[in-house]
């Protein structure tokens, strides 16, 4: 059994944040550290957020100076993002849409993607029209920064099952890979069936992520007007290889090939 199509409606409710309790504050805010420091970012810019959850890069963005607007399908994470930017006192406006279509045209110095929130659709026509409107989204010459997984890593380190018990949840995890990956073109995913068991209720969620390589999402960037210029392999900053646990994509906008 292969997850829905469309999984990402149902996948990231506020579970989603306590069965990833590691993917915190004080990762966000090294990771935004990071891509302050490896693009040099001046002040004040205009920074757009894609899939942003519950702001946990938003917040650090917004504290450090930049103008950040957050767009998430979410809106129990939508929420959780807008409670915690008010307790703080922090400006950010926060909208639920699909990233398919991002309802700004050339508003953003920068974009931003954390955590693989790429990939999510069945077809490679649809995942790369989240290019195309990252590409639509941004001002000439704005720059893009994707942290996407890295595909040989997933197949060399997959664990195909685990249980864990947390704050009182049972939480049981199970991943697959479908198509062919030693074949040239495959549409290669990650699939993951998550269950969450508390008082003895069970709630069950499901993610599926096409897994492209370098050169399948260097070329799709290319279609859609951007041009990659740097990578890397973790937010330490290593080049990226086929050992490292992340593909992290920097680059341009530029004029899309016709």
């Amino acid at each position: 059994m292969t997850p829905s199509a469309e999984w990402y409606t149902q996948a990231f409710r506020l579970d989603y944040l306590r069965v990833y309790p590691h993917r915190n504050d004080d990762e966000a805010r090294r990771q935004v550290e990071f891509l302050i420091r490896t693009l040099r970012l001046a002040p004040g810019l205009d920074v757009f957020d894609l899939g942003c959850g519950d702001g946990r890069h938003a917040i650090p963005l917004a504290r450090r100076g930049y103008r950040v607007t957050g767009l998430d399908l979410s809106g129990d994470l939508l929420d959780r993002a807008r409670e915690r930017a008010r307790t703080l006192g922090l400006t950010i406006t926060f909208i639920r849409g699909d990233m398919r279509d991002i309802p700004y045209d050339e508003a953003f110095d920068l974009v931003v993607c954390f955590f693989t929130s790429f990939g999510y659709f069945q077809e490679d026509e649809e995942n790369e029209r989240v290019l195309h409107a990252i590409a639509r989204a941004l001002r000439p010459a704005g720059r893009f920064f994707i942290d996407y997984l890295n595909r040989d890593y997933v197949l060399q380190t997959l664990v195909p099952h685990d249980r864990r018990e947390q704050d009182g949840l049972i939480i049981e995890q199970e991943r697959w890979v479908t198509g062919e990956p030693d074949r040239t073109g495959s549409a290669v995913r990650i699939n993951k069936r998550v269950t969450v068991t508390e008082a003895g209720v069970s709630r069950t969620y499901e993610e599926s992520v096409r897994m492209y390589t370098l050169a399948e999402l260097t070329a799709m960037a290319a279609r859609a007007g951007l041009t990659m210029t740097h990578t890397f392999g973790e937010f330490d900053g290593r080049p990226f290889g086929a050992d490292t646990p992340r593909l992290i994509v920097v680059g341009t906008k530029h004029s899309p090939i016709p």
